[in-house]
């Protein structure tokens, strides 16, 4: 019995000892013993072979030695530490870096304790060393793409906008001026859909290669979206930014790209703001760029003046009653349908109606440009129960579809217009179970009761609720689990360029996280390339929107609905 006991014993240390040494092999960490400040010992000097990534006989057996191994810097720091363990107990922990025997360079964390030696034996440092070489890698990377884009390696949208912060103030204070260019490779949709994503990305990187060529001290340049570049010029006139431009667009568009599929050209369209003058901010300069490369033609360049900023308000205010009704009754208002993708499997979920108006002149029109003449007039409940009428029309012709619609404040603050809203949807029967409507989070945020009341009521008749534009407003999870929502659309402001952003990257992972965890589905908008779309994947995201996956059109291929 007792012989047995022994045995007993003996396994159960040896598989301890076997059991901690897989943990710390695991760990890639080496346990190690410091003798009064001299001798350096690892056991099992194998596993400090594999964690060291040198043979047993190159590890060194002193404390100098193994100094000796790192940078001046570096050794003080450690020395420094281990001097200060004057007490039994007492610990320390540095991360430095440690050259290998074959001269290779790698990433040590170190920690221990000091512990008192047993009668006349020396005092003793007992701790382990962990290769951090992969962490510490990961760490830089992130540091790096926290700054720059990961495809072409120039400035990222973050480090584009503390640009132009930096450009504002300067041309404020001294009283000079600036400008930003907006770049687009306009054909990009067109080589990724016939050549792939691989030719598309290298399109970009040659376009990137090509301007950094010619980008001045201190001027930046970065890439703040898909085909989308930003120059910023400091000290650029009017006259300046039109030279310029015309150098890029023959830099750009006259040399083809070399691709395993022949030499392919690129296709460019400019739009610029000058700073101060019509920008003070960052994100005015954004939209302002934006709006003029909106305006810009295929290898032109389009500046952007006041005219354009008051182009959707002269609509706005031009707009009658008269003209919205005569819209309705000549049912002139239709809708265009953009697919919501389901991340995992990549097919599609469902459909975003959005609303259209076409003139009496054959244009076709966006949303944005009369509905805030509705809102001023008071009408635009007629819209929203217009758009759920066509919807209704769809879900009968196309069986198995999903449809999501937008409500307006107009339509939820007013207890008639919720009323009779709220009737027609329960007059679609069975077919309000293939519906999602959307409140955009500001209206939530206003009245979050109120958002509440219409929610319970919609979802009551089978309808699913989604709060739109969410993190434009930062409504908090109290807000929306007192509406309880299905979903949230994650606001394309923090979707646009979130590759390379990584406070985005933060930001949405935090409110993935908090979906998760009260059951509500994730719509990120606005996913408009490969990178984006990617890291989204990774985040956890459940659903994807944007011109990557489908733009709104009027006649959407129905029969590629998920079964």
């Amino acid at each position: 019995m007792d012989k047995n006991l022994a045995k007993g014993e003996r396994l159960a240390r040896i598989s301890g000892v076997w059991d901690g040494d897989v943990a710390l092999s695991l760990m890639r960490a080496a346990p190690f013993r410091i003798t009064d400040l001299t001798r350096l010992d690892f056991t099992p000097a194998i596993q400090a072979s594999d964690v060291l990534c040198s043979l047993e006989n190159q590890i060194p057996k002193t404390n100098r030695a193994w100094t000796a191994r790192l940078s001046p810097e570096d050794a003080r720091t450690r020395q420094k530490s281990l001097r200060r363990l004057t007490w039994d107990g007492a610990e320390y922990k540095v991360v430095y870096q440690w050259r290998t025997h074959q001269g290779d360079q790698i990433w040590i964390e170190e920690q221990g304790r000091r512990k008192s030696g047993a009668g006349d034996q020396p005092s003793q440092i007992e701790g382990v060393m962990r290769n951090v070489t992969n962490q510490k890698r990961a760490e830089d990377r992130a540091a790096y793409l926290a700054n720059h884009d990961d495809l072409t390696g120039i400035a990222n949208l973050g480090t584009v906008r503390c640009a132009l912060d930096h450009l504002i103030a300067l041309s404020l204070r001294q009283r000079g001026e600036g400008a930003l260019l907006r770049l687009r490779l306009a054909n990009l949709k067109d080589i990724n859909d016939v050549y792939g994503f691989e030719t598309g990305d290298k399109v970009l990187s040659e376009f990137a290669k090509r301007l950094s060529r010619i980008v001045r001290t201190p001027d930046i340049l970065g890439r703040i979206g898909g085909g989308d570049f930003a120059l910023i010029l400091y000290g650029a006139s009017q006259t300046d930014v039109k030279a310029i431009t015309d150098r890029l667009f023959f830099l750009l568009e006259n040399s083809p790209v070399k691709t395993p599929h022949g030499g392919l050209y690129g296709e460019v369209s400019i739009g610029s703001t000058q700073i101060p003058t019509h920008a003070n901010t960052a994100d005015e300069a954004l939209s302002q760029s934006l709006t003029a490369l909106k305006h810009a033609k295929p290898s032109k360049l389009c500046m952007y003046d006041d005219a354009m900023a008051s182009d959707a308000a002269r609509v706005s205010r031009d707009t009658t009653s008269q003209d919205i009704l005569d819209a309705l009754n000549q049912r002139r208002i239709q809708l265009a349908y953009q697919p919501i993708i389901e991340t995992k499997s990549s097919r599609l979920h469902h459909y975003e109606c959005l609303l259209r108006l076409r003139r009496e002149d054959g244009e076709v029109i966006s949303a944005g440009r009369f509905i805030m003449a509705a809102e001023r007039l008071g009408l635009v409940h007629l819209l929203d129960r217009r758009a759920l009428e066509l919807a209704s029309e769809t879900l009968k012709q196309e069986p198995g579809i999903h449809l999501a619609l937008n409500v307006s404040a107009g339509t939820v603050k007013d207890s008639k217009s919720a009323s009779e809203y709220i009737a027609a949807i329960k007059a679609l029967g069975p077919y309000a179970e293939q519906i999602t409507i959307e409140l955009t989070e500001t209206v939530a945020l206003d009245d979050p009761a109120m958002a509440s009341a219409f929610s319970n009521s919609v979802r009551s008749l089978g309808c699913s609720f989604a709060i739109d534009d969410f993190g434009s407003g930062y409504t908090t999870f109290r807000n929306l689990m007192a509406i309880e929502a299905d979903a949230i659309k994650i606001d394309g402001s923090l979707i646009e360029g979130v590759a390379s952003d990584l406070n985005k990257q933060t930001f949405v992972r935090m409110m993935v996280d908090l979906a998760q965890t009260f059951s509500v589905k994730t719509v990120a908008e606005m996913v408009d390339d490969r990178a984006d779309a990617d890291i989204l994947r990774r985040l956890g995201v459940d659903y994807l929107q944007g011109f990557m996956f489908g733009v709104p059109s009027a006649a959407p291929s129905w029969q590629k609905r998920a079964s």
